[in-house]
């Protein structure tokens, strides 16, 4: 068994001035409204992407875009879908390429922030990020690409507070964005964690933590979600681990659920957080504690013909 670890405006009005509270609640609606506008239901069959056969890997897209020539995109919604109580801040980020940067699930986009780096003066380097929809996008329409970012933020124990000279530069950046920000990408890049389609009995094994999971959400909307050649054809396992800190820092799990109920004998999900659940032993429950847990299925070849 191989193993595959619309520009958004506030206005002010002199004689009634808008408080603080209604300031975010707009804010909020605004951005939910967005986020509506970006994604949708499957309508018919995803097969206008497809390659002939549908897993013939040799035409995947790679570096369309590069460093000096990146492509200029515009952000369509940002959403934090993390609660209250949450380690950090993570943003799901919808984004517009008109159908002008193709993309295969497992690839990654690379972002170049505007500004530069301080310590050279120098213009910020791209940063890479996993794409987290399907080559259909959230939308389902091939002309969008999302992404799933935390906040990188950095604690100083003397200011007992975040240093602002320290935080993640793109992740900031990305998180801040409004609608009608503009992006420059580069990409797609990378072949490794292509889903291996040959073979749709194969089983796949997906370990990830935190924003890691953006790939195998790709995997999972092209497994379920929508109606694509190779969802009609697969009749594996795709199993899911994704570890967290709290359940307020789960990624994604409406959808999962739904994956849950609507194809139960091909979708098996298993979670681990850390500061609510105890290991064998007592101590907290890591992502390798859940996978330890389910040894004796992962690792027995009578179980599983896998892909982790």
């Amino acid at each position: 068994m191989a193993f595959l670890i619309p520009a958004m405006a506030l206005s002010y009005s002199i004689q009634a001035p808008m408080r603080l509270s209604q300031t975010r609640a707009t804010v909020r609606m605004d951005m939910e409204s967005a986020f509506a506008a970006a994604t949708g239901t499957s309508q018919g069959a995803q097969d206008f992407l497809e390659a002939d056969p549908y897993y013939d890997q040799s035409g995947v897209p790679v570096n369309t875009y590069k460093n000096k020539s990146p492509y200029l995109s515009k952000v369509i919604s940002v959403k934090r879908i993390v609660g209250p109580t949450a380690t950090g801040e993570t943003c799901h980020i919808i984004m517009d390429h008109k159908g002008e940067m193709p993309y295969w699930e497992g690839q990654s986009y690379g972002v170049i922030p505007p500004g530069t780096n301080p310590k050279n003066g120098k213009p910020n380097t791209v940063r890479l990020y996993s794409i987290a929809s399907s080559r259909y996008g959230d939308d389902m329409t091939g002309k969008t690409t999302s992404l799933c970012v935390r906040r990188a933020t950095y604690w100083c124990p003397e200011l007992k507070a975040d240093d602002p000279a320290k935080k993640g530069v793109c992740s900031n950046f990305l998180c801040d964005a409004k609608p009608g920000t503009e992006l420059k990408l580069t990409g797609p890049s990378g072949k490794v964690m292509l889903i291996p389609e040959k073979d749709p009995n194969a089983d796949l094994i997906m370990v990830a933590t935190g924003t890691g999971i953006a790939p195998y959400r790709s995997f999972i909307r092209r497994l379920f979600v929508e109606k694509t050649p190779y969802g009609n054809d697969y009749k594996g396992l795709a199993w899911l681990f994704l570890g967290v800190a709290n359940t307020d820092a789960l990624l994604y799990d409406d959808e999962w659920q739904a994956c849950l109920k609507s194809h139960p004998d091909n979708f098996r999900l298993d979670y681990a957080l850390s500061r609510e659940q105890t290991n064998v032993d007592g101590g907290k429950m890591y992502i390798q504690d859940k996978v330890k847990e389910n040894a004796v299925v992962l690792f027995d070849p009578m179980y599983l013909r896998g892909v982790l």
